[in-house]
């Protein structure tokens, strides 16, 4: 579909802008520290807005717009590798072709922001793409969100309406499905709702045990009989990450994942499932199609990668009119974004077990789990992931010593992140825009942090 204003002299100035914009950010393509002079200005920058905001940012970093790959800069010319990707949403590394070409596509429409009263082709294309990716499913339908915690909103009203009046929701130990009134009560972590009403009854039982695999289904379920059994009949869903995010990247086999989706059918629970941080990034576009469980989900929360975040459900928990709406689907860039990253990963080759995507775990795993037996022995206790979603474990693997170990993994040049407790783990998200030459060097940045950090 046609978007925005077209002539001869726009399309001219597009393809060379577009070349030009991408040329430039193709210089920044090295781990390098602050430019001379403004060795402070990151953090001099941060100290009002840090006091507007109310609370510091976990690291000096303020983003100069500028990088390409797995490199970002910042305001002070210092580069680094971007392992974390704004926690998900850079899938395709920095300045990638798809950003750039959305951008300036955008830029030739008449607005920024597209509503669900007045839709762009744009979320039309998405919503299109998005279906046609999930044709083995019973998902027929997609709705836009404002965010991962706004979709898991949505998914608990479409599954309430149908399940009224049985309100109450079994989540899992460790979960992590936003910071909204509602979906606080579903994260388990309960110090992200320190002084919060509970505002849903909850059932957390425990998801699969890597310490016990042998256990986990027969424990699980033991737990699922249990809180059906002290509340019968009032359950509405089943609600679970099939890769724990927040967790650490805990996740087990499919056999695990079939008994439990099994028992809930029989108990007549929708079966949802957030892929808010998984979209794009396991070994298909959805994690529960890298299990081959297309046949069990009737929900669906998507965000992060996919740029802008929303809902798919079956026809079943299509809603009675009047549940559902809101202002924006996203912006325009936003949304194209999104449609050509749907068709980009699913044509090219990304997935299966030949795709880029298990290379790239494979590559890091294997990597990584060298240091831990050689020159890290001691030093490193874990190394796990699936696709692009990798962590390990350094040091006693307390909250404390992988904060400063991550810390100084940013000082060093790589931003990484944390998950988990007891045991707190080193979160990696990689960007697909990675070479072997890059891969080498990542690795060798964080051996040097571990000898340096890790006693």
């Amino acid at each position: 579909m046609e978007y925005g204003v077209r002539n001869n002299e726009i399309n001219d100035q597009f393809d060379k802008l577009f070349s030009s914009i991408l040329k430039e950010q193709k210089n920044f393509m090295e781990v390098r520290g602050p430019q001379e002079g403004k060795e402070h200005l990151v953090e001099e920058t941060l100290k009002a807005y840090n006091q507007e905001r109310g609370k510091g940012i976990y690291f000096n970093y303020v983003s100069s717009g500028r990088g390409h790959g797995p490199f970002t800069e910042l305001i002070d010319g210092s580069v680094k590798y971007d392992l974390i990707g704004g926690i998900g949403p850079n899938l395709l590394g920095h300045s990638h072709p798809i950003y750039i070409k959305s951008h300036l596509e955008a830029a030739l429409g008449d607005s920024v922001m597209c509503g669900n009263l007045q839709p762009y082709p744009q979320a039309i294309e998405l919503t299109n793409n998005l279906l046609s990716a999930v044709k083995e499913s019973n998902l027929k339908h997609f709705w836009f969100t404002g965010s991962g915690s706004f979709a898991n909103d949505l998914a608990l009203k479409l599954v309430w309406q149908k399940k009224d009046p049985a309100y109450r929701v079994i989540a899992f130990k460790k979960a992590f499905a936003g910071r909204s009134v509602a979906t606080q009560d579903i994260t388990h972590n309960a110090n992200y709702r320190q002084g919060m009403p509970k505002s849903l009854d909850v059932d957390h039982v425990p998801h699969f045990d890597q310490n016990n695999p042998e256990d986990s289904l027969k424990n699980t379920l033991a737990a699922l009989e249990e809180v059906t059994a002290k509340h019968p009949n009032q359950h509405c869903a089943i609600m679970l990450e099939i890769i724990q995010g927040e967790g650490g990247f805990i996740f087990g086999p499919k056999e695990y994942y079939e008994e439990i989706f099994k028992w809930a059918k029989k108990k007549g629970l929708y079966i949802w499932i957030d892929e808010v941080q998984t979209f794009g990034r396991t070994r298909e576009l959805f994690a529960f199609q890298t299990m081959g469980l297309d046949k069990y989900v009737d929900i669906v929360s998507v965000g992060k990668a996919l740029q802008v975040c929303g809902v798919l459900y079956s026809e079943e928990l299509n809603p009675k009119p009047g549940l559902i709406a809101g202002t924006f689907n996203g912006s325009v860039s936003a949304l194209s974004t999104g449609s050509k990253l749907i068709k980009y990963l699913t044509e090219g080759n990304f997935y299966g077990d030949n795709g880029r995507i298990k290379e790239l775990e494979d590559k890091f795993i294997t990597k990584l789990t060298h240091l831990m037996k050689n020159s890290c022995k001691d030093k490193m206790t874990y190394v796990g992931g699936i696709g692009t979603m990798i962590a390990f474990e350094v040091g006693d693997s307390t909250t404390e010593t992988v904060s400063k170990f991550v810390k100084a993994l940013f000082n060093n040049g790589i931003v990484a992140f944390m998950a988990g407790k007891e045991p707190t783990r080193v979160r990696l998200l990689l960007p697909l825009a990675m070479t072997d030459e890059h891969i080498d060097d990542i690795i060798s940045i964080i051996e040097k942090t571990i000898l340096e950090e890790i006693n």
